[in-house]
């Protein structure tokens, strides 16, 4: 009997070490697989997107709640001193951004005003109707300033001026040959167009970005770089960061993949943020360490020696100075730079150009750019104003918390179950290898 029980519990304490060692291995992979689908940095590229983006938006709604001062009464003249300041400064993207803030920097009572205003308006986009309902609570001197400023939707019915002048040309000339009727037609159709003018509100646009993609196409043409590419060769190297960039954009260009816009919007705004000193050096060094893998100096500088070594022309210098570039592409390490240009162009799309420079002047690194670029997409132009009031603190708000969805739950109940059996296990094979002693018999009588 006694043999049995050893043999038995000879078995048994083989199966519960196999067990014992295959859950010390499955433990940290399933707990690194849920911590690694729960804290995912890229949020938007995951299962819970939409949740993830709607988590972001209440964080940054309830943070611009905290801005300002805590009396209601001083919310309203602060609101307004801030759109002052940014009009001053001629920061369009940061005035619509406080616009678009209102109803949370305004208090409960301002703020409900204000959206049911929004809500009442039917013409144009949301955000439009919540702006303009937002100007109703500045000074008129200050709204009018702003509406001057911003462009506007023309009205749908009311001719253009060259239009009505052709109208005119055509009708004096009508009355010249003779043709009396259509003349006539033609003033019943211009008093037609100017009762119905009128009758179109006009509408004040939000993130108006065709303007400022305009002025932020700084790339210029590859005689420009060609300069540039000859300063940096005699020794110029103070802004190598802008003459590859430059290159890269241009190139980027030349592609039909569908990026070509994207590479070169982002590219331009780099190179604004660059001259006007608003990168950190820290963001700047981040994009010089892709920038230099993507077109690395000793594969560079030989392919322009070869192109400045002849003289030629300025289109003919061009031309070589676009094949030095195109050749030295190192295209295996061009990702990580396009990921990052791709960052910057989802970014300037969902504020603007301009709005984009405010909000690169706090970026440090790649962590940074995704979770202003997550932001973004979850609030817009409103992220401009937690850059000008918390700086970078404000992208905090974006670090990716729990996402609690079907794959976090299995994952986090297996590796609960893993844990309650590895107990079991630990807990059985004390009792097995470990007798305690039993309790003596104490003589009883005498």
């Amino acid at each position: 009997m006694a043999r049995q029980r050893k043999v038995h519990s000879r078995k048994a304490g083989w199966m519960l070490a196999v067990m014992f060692n295959s859950l010390l291995i499955l433990l940290p992979v399933i707990g690194a697989r849920a911590v690694a689908n729960a804290y995912d940095q890229d949020l938007t590229s995951r299962e819970g997107a939409a949740e993830a983006l709607q988590h972001a938006h209440e964080k940054l709604l309830t943070e611009l709640t905290t801005i300002g001062p805590r009396d209601e009464n001083s919310k309203l003249p602060y609101w307004q001193d801030r759109i002052v300041a940014e009009l001053d400064a001629r920061n369009m993207p940061a005035v619509r951004g406080y616009l678009l803030a209102a109803p949370q920097m305004l208090g409960r009572d301002l703020g409900e005003q204000i959206r049911v205003r929004a809500e009442a308006e039917v013409i144009g986009t949301p955000d439009e109707r919540l702006i303009r309902a937002a100007l109703q609570k500045l000074p008129e001197v200050v709204a009018s300033r702003i509406m001057e400023t911003e462009r506007y939707n023309p009205p749908a019915i009311a001719p253009a001026p060259e239009a009505a002048l052709e109208n005119v040309e055509i009708a004096s000339e009508n009355l010249e040959a003779g043709a009396d009727s259509i003349p006539q037609e033609s003033e019943t159709g211009q008093d037609a167009g100017i009762e119905a003018a009128p009758e179109e509100p006009v509408v004040l646009q939000a993130n108006v970005r065709s303007e400022d993609e305009r002025r932020f196409q700084l790339l210029g043409s590859y005689a420009d770089l060609s300069a540039m590419s000859q300063r940096w060769l005699e020794g110029d190297r103070s802004d190598a960061l802008v003459v590859k960039l430059t290159g890269l954009g241009l190139v980027q260009q030349d592609y039909s993949d569908g990026l070509s816009d994207a590479a070169a919007l982002s590219v331009s705004i780099l190179k604004s943020a660059r001259r006007s000193q608003r990168l950190t050096a820290s963001f700047s060094d981040y994009l010089g360490v892709h920038v230099d893998a993507a077109l690395p100096d000793d594969v560079l500088e030989p392919a322009l020696q070869q192109a400045f070594m002849d003289l030629a022309t300025t289109e003919r210098r061009a031309e070589r100075v676009r094949v030095a570039y195109a050749a030295s592409v190192n295209q295996s390490q061009l990702g990580p730079l396009e990921a990052d240009l791709d960052q910057i162009q989802r970014l300037a799309s969902q504020t603007s150009p301009g709005g984009a420079l405010t909000i690169l002047a706090v970026i440090e690194d790649g962590t940074d750019l995704q979770r202003a670029r997550l932001l973004a997409e979850a609030g817009g132009e409103r992220l401009i104003v937690l850059v000008r009031e918390r700086g970078r603190d404000s992208l905090k708000i974006a670090d990716a918390g729990i996402s609690w969805n079907r794959n976090t739950v299995l994952e986090i109940m297996s590796l609960t179950a893993a844990g309650m059996l590895l107990f079991w296990v630990m807990l059985s094979t004390v009792r097995l290898y470990i007798k305690l002693p039993k309790p003596r018999a104490e003589p009883q009588g005498a």
